[in-house]
């Protein structure tokens, strides 16, 4: 049998359950409007909320997922003027990521 402590948890628990359902729902109709995708989407808020450039190995282990799928991605992204994309001058191999105003602006939106 249950304490009245477990039954508020599990009350409390099931409620902010539900609450993070509707909020998904929300976000997801946010997302197709803005008519770019979530995986760009995501990647444009680790830019804009870090508040730095990041480079492409850290993006890609922020987004968990491997370099040349972040770079395809980054790729896209530069056509749609999204991001800006710099080689790192420490490492020619390596390139910066920053992203755009119109990035920013859509993101924010």
């Amino acid at each position: 049998m249950s304490t009245e402590k477990e039954r508020r948890e599990f009350e409390l628990a099931d409620r902010l359950h539900s609450a993070a359902i509707h909020l998904l729902r929300r976000l997801r109709i946010q997302d197709l409007a803005s008519g770019i995708g979530p995986a760009k989407l995501s990647a444009l808020s680790v830019l804009v909320f870090s508040g730095r450039t990041i480079t492409l190995d850290e993006l890609a282990a922020a987004e968990q997922v491997k370099n040349p799928t972040m770079s395809r991605l980054i790729a896209a992204m530069e056509r749609e003027h999204l991001v800006k994309i710099t080689p790192a001058k420490e490492d020619a191999r390596s390139i910066l990521i920053t992203p755009t105003q119109r990035g920013r602006v859509l993101l924010l939106a």
